[in-house]
């Protein structure tokens, strides 16, 4: 055997398949029938097929290690150098961004007419990828190219953006909103994040064109697929920060800041840290150039995220647009407050659907909800306690003051 042909041919059959997956995602109806493969060795065998049938030939050792890399991607892994492809057609959202060399590029998934239901959008993107074909087929593009697939498929205007202290209800108001049919709920989407995070690969990046990738990203996400009417965001707890920006991309959109006994949402964070209050992950990127507590002293550490989390909300509540909510308002601050501030009537009918809907554990819709500010009061170490007190009992005294200003 010679081991140079081998190689040769190997590495033939895997630049066919991909031109095939170029030629796929230029010819829209192939997709239907590809994707009602369900399985792997089946639609291996369909791809090679009709990979034939259009004079491309590859193997299914090809498609599998095809397959095993775009899992890894499509999740956030890894990422290897990718192609730019078409534009895509209706029906899908950039569920990914990403930079290659100095370029934000998105990675789009196929949602079809599946609504956004689940507690965030990442179980949402699993969903998307739960066939073959929607793992391996995947658009990409420069987000420049947005603003033209905008022109032919324009998104819904935000409603209203939620920003929140975390662990504080925030996703059961998703949840609550997201139960109603007529709204589209976009919860941490992580391209919005990437966009917000943007100067940390493009320091020479104006403020302006930031505010129109942030418009564009959001317009994306937001396709009315399933006939919605109404778009409400809710963004990652440390988007505070980032205030300014989502004003300046959206002036006029109103938006909400959810908040939370300190001590309560310590006792959470303690047991189940987020990313956001873990140095190595993003608490160092919250905290900037400041000089932080140190990370191992972790009550600390973790109040002084939060802080630097509810510090912007203080400097521009009186700016215009905001509503502060206090965690013990919920869940009927949603239909009181939250949506009459959003200028959204609700119907006694959507009412009950979302009372019906706070019934349940927002992170794990099947159970129903436990209340638990009494169990986390009562876990609360002297420790922790003076690190709220210290770190964030003035601000959260300030919250408090300014919400009934507001009321």
């Amino acid at each position: 055997m010679n081991l140079q042909t081998t190689s040769n041919d190997a590495s033939s059959s895997r630049a066919q398949l991909e031109r095939f997956h170029a030629f796929v995602l230029e010819n829209v109806a192939l997709h239907d029938k590809l994707r009602r493969a369900k399985h792997l060795h089946a639609f291996a065998e369909l791809l090679i097929e009709v990979g034939q049938r259009h004079g491309f030939a590859f193997t299914a050792q090809d498609v599998a290690q095809a397959m095993q890399a775009t899992h890894v991607q499509a999740l956030g892994g890894a990422r290897v150098r990718v192609r730019e492809t078409a534009l895509p057609p209706p029906g899908w959202l950039p569920a990914r961004a990403f930079w290659q060399d100095q370029e934000l590029c998105l990675g789009w998934s196929y949602f079809g007419d599946r609504r956004l239901v689940e507690p965030f959008f990442e179980d949402s993107l699993r969903r998307s990828l739960e066939t073959p074909f929607d793992l391996l087929f995947q658009y990409t593009s420069p987000i420049a190219r947005l603003a033209d697939w905008l022109a032919a498929h324009p998104g819904l205007t935000p409603r209203g953006f939620i920003f929140h202290m975390s662990r504080c209800g925030s996703t059961l108001v998703t949840q609550m909103l997201a139960a109603l049919e007529d709204n589209l709920v976009l919860s941490e989407a992580p391209p919005l994040d990437v966009v917000v995070q943007a100067h940390a690969h493009r320091p020479d990046l104006s403020e302006q064109q930031q505010a129109l990738w942030l418009a564009w990203i959001t317009s994306a996400l937001g396709q009315p697929r399933c006939g919605e009417r109404a778009m409400f965001v809710k963004l990652d707890s440390w988007h505070t920060l980032a205030l300014p920006l989502f004003r300046r991309a959206f002036p006029s959109v109103p938006w909400v800041f959810l908040y939370r006994d300190p001590v309560e949402v310590l006792v959470s964070q303690i047991r189940a840290p987020g990313i956001h209050t873990v140095h190595a992950l993003k608490g160092a990127a919250i905290l900037g150039t400041e000089a932080p507590v140190e990370p191992h002293r972790r009550e600390d550490y973790c109040a002084h995220i939060l802080a630097r989390i509810c510090e912007p909300v203080l400097a521009h509540g009186r700016d215009g647009g905001g509503l502060l909510i206090n965690y013990r308002e919920l869940p009927a601050a949603t239909w009181t407050s939250i949506l009459p501030h959003f200028g959204v009537a609700v119907s006694a009918r959507e009412r009950r659907a979302m009372a019906a809907a706070a019934r349940y554990d927002a992170k794990m819709p099947g159970m129903e909800f436990d209340p638990d500010a009494e169990d986390k009061q009562a876990s609360a170490t002297p420790a922790l306690r003076a690190a709220a007190q210290e770190h964030l009992g003035d601000l959260y005294a300030r919250l408090e003051t300014l919400r009934r200003e507001e009321s």
